[in-house]
C-alpha cells in the first residue's frame, strides 16, 4: 500500500513538472501568467521567477507590467534575496508612483535593507543603511498601517549597533589599547544610555584609566592617576548595587592612590 501510494505521489509530482516545462518552453503568454501565479500561490518561487521574467519582456510598458512586477519583487524577497528585492521594489515605487501598493513596496523596500543587515558580530553599514531607510518611509508615512512593524525592526537594528558598540570597547580592552578602550565606551554609554551591562562597561572604563595612568610617561601620570578617580567616583556613583565590582573597583582606587603617593614623593625627592 505504502510503494502505491509513493508510486501515485511521483506520477503526480512528474506530471506537475512537466507541465511547469512546457508551458516554460512553449506556452502561450496567458498561459505563463497563470502558470506563475500558480507556482507563486504555492510559494514556489524558484519557478514563479523565469516566467514573471518573461512576462515583464512582454508587457513592458504595459498596464499589465504593474501586477507582473509587483509579484517579482515579492519573489526575489520570499527567496531571501534582500539586496535585489531592494532594488526591484524601490524601482517599483519610482515607475508606478500612482499604485495602490505605493506605500507597501515603500515599506519592503526598507524591510529589505533591514533583511541585509549583517549579524551584530559583522560590519554594521547595512544596520545603519537600514535604521535611515525605515525612519525615511516613516517621515513619508507616519499614519502607516506598518508603523508599528516599523519600530520593531528598528529597536532590532538598534540592538545590534548597541551590541556591536560594546564588543568593539571590549576588544580594544583585550588588545590593551586603554585611550581606545575608555573613548569607545564611553561613547557606547553616552549612545545607548539603555545598555544592559552597564556597571560592567563603568567599571572596565575604570580599570583602563588605572592601567593607562599606571603605563603612562612620566610627565602624564599625576593627571591621568587623577583620571582615575574621577572614573572611580562615577563608577561608585552609578552603580550602588554592584557589590563584586565595587570591591574591586575600591581595590583600583587603593592602588592608585598608593602609586600616585609614591610618584609624587619620588618626585620631591629628586
Amino acid at each position: 500500500m505504502r510503494n502505491t501510494l509513493f508510486y501515485i505521489l511521483f506520477v503526480v509530482v512528474l506530471a506537475s513538472c512537466s507541465e511547469y516545462s512546457k508551458v516554460l518552453k512553449n506556452g502561450t503568454t496567458q498561459t505563463k501568467w497563470a502558470m506563475a501565479d500558480t507556482m507563486y500561490n504555492k510559494k514556489d518561487y524558484v519557478r514563479a521567477l523565469p516566467l514573471y521574467e518573461e512576462l515583464l519582456d512582454v508587457y513592458r510598458g504595459k498596464p499589465e507590467s504593474e501586477a507582473i512586477y509587483f509579484k517579482y519583487c515579492y519573489s526575489n524577497y520570499y527567496l531571501g534575496q534582500f539586496e535585489l528585492a531592494a532594488f526591484h521594489f524601490s524601482n517599483f515605487v519610482e515607475n508606478y508612483y500612482n499604485s495602490k501598493h505605493l506605500e507597501e513596496c515603500s515599506f519592503m523596500y526598507a524591510k529589505c535593507i533591514y533583511g541585509d543587515a549583517l549579524d551584530p558580530e559583522l560590519d554594521q553599514t547595512n544596520t545603519s543603511k537600514a535604521i535611515v531607510e525605515i525612519q525615511n518611509f516613516l517621515n513619508n508615512y507616519p499614519f502607516s498601517s506598518y508603523k508599528e512593524e516599523c519600530n520593531t525592526l528598528l529597536e532590532s537594528l538598534r540592538k545590534n549597533l548597541m551590541y556591536k558598540s560594546y564588543k568593539n570597547g571590549m576588544l580594544y580592552f583585550k588588545m590593551g589599547d586603554y585611550t581606545a578602550t575608555i573613548v569607545s565606551l564611553k561613547n557606547t554609554l553616552k549612545d545607548f544610555p539603555d545598555v544592559p551591562n552597564k556597571s560592567e562597561i563603568e567599571f572596565t572604563i575604570l580599570k583602563s584609566t588605572y592601567l593607562l595612568a599606571k603605563h603612562s610617561v612620566l610627565e602624564k601620570k599625576e593627571a591621568r592617576y587623577k583620571d582615575v578617580f574621577d572614573a572611580y567616583n562615577t563608577f561608585i556613583r552609578n552603580n550602588p548595587g554592584a557589590d563584586k565590582l565595587q570591591k574591586e573597583a575600591a581595590e583600583i582606587n587603593e592602588k592608585a592612590k598608593l602609586e600616585l603617593a609614591n610618584f609624587q614623593k619620588l618626585n620631591n625627592n629628586q
